[in-house]
């Protein structure tokens, strides 16, 4: 924590995979104890208000809105909070997520926010996550994935209710599509 300013000053992007950390924090308190599982493991706040940029990291094998549910509330499985001073705001994460990854990988003249020149692929999502209680992240559903350009997935509901059918496109529940996930292994 000492060295935060310093992380910032010199505008080093820091990248946290805090699903990851929030999940382990158990075992990092009975190895290493409380104060360290509460202060250490993806210390958004404390690097944000030290003034420097935090990104989010993700995997294939995780909901990305659990991963903003964990920044957002610090909740584990159990729904045990751990460094609560760590959390942030829905907005924070969505930046965490999108422009300063953008910057994070150089491309944000190419990603990172909607606008003119700049490469978009759009969700359409079943509840407003700016407004929802952070405990209900978790549970956005996406309605429209557009990607490349193309509608590639429709929820079957948004289908029907505006007689959506564009061939190619997976028209399902995400539920089901979950059901088609293989496995990952630990």
């Amino acid at each position: 924590p000492k060295d935060f300013p310093r992380i910032a000053k010199t505008k080093v992007f820091m990248s946290c995979y805090v699903l990851t950390s929030i999940r382990e924090s158990p075992d990092i308190a009975r190895a290493y104890g409380d104060q360290i599982a509460n202060t250490m493991p993806s210390p958004l706040n404390s690097m944000l208000k030290a003034g420097g940029r935090v990104v989010l990291e993700s995997d294939s094998a995780s909901y990305i809105w659990d991963d903003f549910e964990a920044a957002v509330t610090r909740k584990d499985r159990t729904g045990k909070v751990w460094a609560p001073q760590e959390r942030v705001t829905p907005e924070e994460a969505l930046k965490m997520f999108t422009i300063w990854a953008a910057e994070y990988v150089l491309r944000e003249d190419k990603l990172g926010s909607l606008e003119k020149g700049k490469l978009a692929d759009i969700l359409v999502l079943d509840k407003d996550y700016l407004t929802i209680p952070g405990d209900d992240i978790s549970t956005i559903q996406p309605q429209v994935v557009v990607f490349d350009g193309k509608i590639i997935y429709l929820h079957k509901n948004f289908a029907n209710e505006y007689n959506l059918r564009p061939p190619g496109v997976v028209i399902s529940s995400y539920a089901d599509l979950v059901k088609t996930r293989t496995p990952r292994r630990n």
